[in-house]
């Protein structure tokens, strides 16, 4: 059973209110949780959103605090085979460990 087939035959469970969970905290920290763990990338909370989050307020510096480029995802929503994914993958760990790359040819023959 790989992975995926492991996580659908589990019985689907009710989301866990942070509140119970985090028994005593602060409601504000909750809210800034549950924002940032939202699951659907659309409604959840950006970066730029959480640091002017009013439970950061005492460590905001707008002043301080730059923007980022919007993150693309076009590669990670491309549509490949498998193996396209592996090659890929593998060509990213080699060229951000070059020095690495006789040990995993060596591992992987």
């Amino acid at each position: 059973m790989n992975a995926r087939n492991y996580i659908q035959s589990l019985p689907p469970l009710r989301k866990k209110e942070f509140k119970e969970v985090f028994k005593g905290a602060n409601p504000l920290a909750i809210d800034l949780l549950e924002k940032m763990l939202e699951l659907d990338a659309d409604r959840r909370i950006t970066a730029e959103e959480a640091l002017a989050h009013k439970y950061l307020a005492q460590y905001a510096d707008p002043s301080d605090e730059p923007v980022s480029a919007a993150y693309d995802q076009s590669f990670e929503d491309m549509e490949m085979h498998v193996e396209k994914w592996k090659e890929l993958v593998y060509t990213e760990v080699v060229n951000f460990a070059p020095q690495q790359l006789p040990q995993v040819t060596e591992a992987l023959s």
